[in-house]
């Protein structure tokens, strides 16, 4: 008996000593215990990164929230995850995907996500050599009897490539919405933000003249010109 229980304490103490070499032998594999970088990046519809949305990889409990750059990382074990955005606005909707050990670096592009029957509107601004023009307010009226009509400020001015659209939160405070608008023909105006030294194309009332944005073309660009 003591001879017995003096190698099973010999065997414990080589398994201790002897390094990854033998914990095979000793019943634990190192395989178990290796981690692997899991990264996803969230783009939003423009192609801009999203920060802030919380990340799950399959059944693992922590969230991971997206940083400036849209990633988020994870080390986890070697295995296939369906990935999974938690805390992502309504506007948005998305398709899912499913990381494994070989392919652990997966995009997400989320997509606007509309009312049933509406339609997001895209508004662009562009320099005259087509440069794309940032901040710049919008606003989008139905046209009545060649008229402007109702109308619908975007959520957002122009971003880096110039554009603006009919989806996001108008109004934190009280969590107004806009989730697309009704089909129809829109004209457009330029609340703000145009450049010093330009102007626009417009009417008396400061409408666009140079287009109108419709369901069948829902992208409307506005080429700014050199102010007289």
């Amino acid at each position: 008996m003591k001879l017995s229980r003096y190698f099973a304490i010999l065997c414990a103490a080589c398994c201790l000593a002897g390094g990854t070499g033998l914990l095979s032998a000793c019943g634990e594999s190192e395989s178990n215990t290796e981690k692997l970088a899991y990264t996803v990046t969230v783009f939003d519809p423009a192609g801009e990164p999203v920060k802030g949305v919380k990340v799950k990889w399959g059944e693992v409990k922590t969230a991971y929230p997206t940083l400036e750059s849209g990633k988020a990382t994870a080390n986890l074990a070697g295995g296939d995850y369906d990935i999974a955005l938690e805390g992502l606005s309504e506007i948005y909707k998305y398709t899912p995907v499913k990381a494994t050990a070989n392919d652990r670096d997966k995009t997400v592009t989320l997509e606007w996500n509309p009312e049933d029957g509406k339609i997001v509107y895209t508004v662009k601004v562009v320099y005259p050599d087509g440069t794309p023009v940032k901040g710049v307010s919008v606003e989008l009226c139905v046209l009545t009897d060649g008229a402007g009509g109702s109308c619908q400020p975007f959520p957002a001015a122009t971003n880096s490539k110039g554009e603006t659209y009919s989806m996001g939160v108008i109004d934190e405070e009280f969590g107004i919405t806009l989730r697309g608008l009704d089909a129809g023909e829109y004209e457009a105006k330029l609340l703000g933000g145009v450049p010093a030294g330009y102007t626009y194309a417009q009417d008396a009332d400061n409408y666009y003249t140079g287009g109108t944005a419709t369901a069948e073309a829902p992208v409307l660009t506005i080429t700014l010109q050199k102010a007289e």
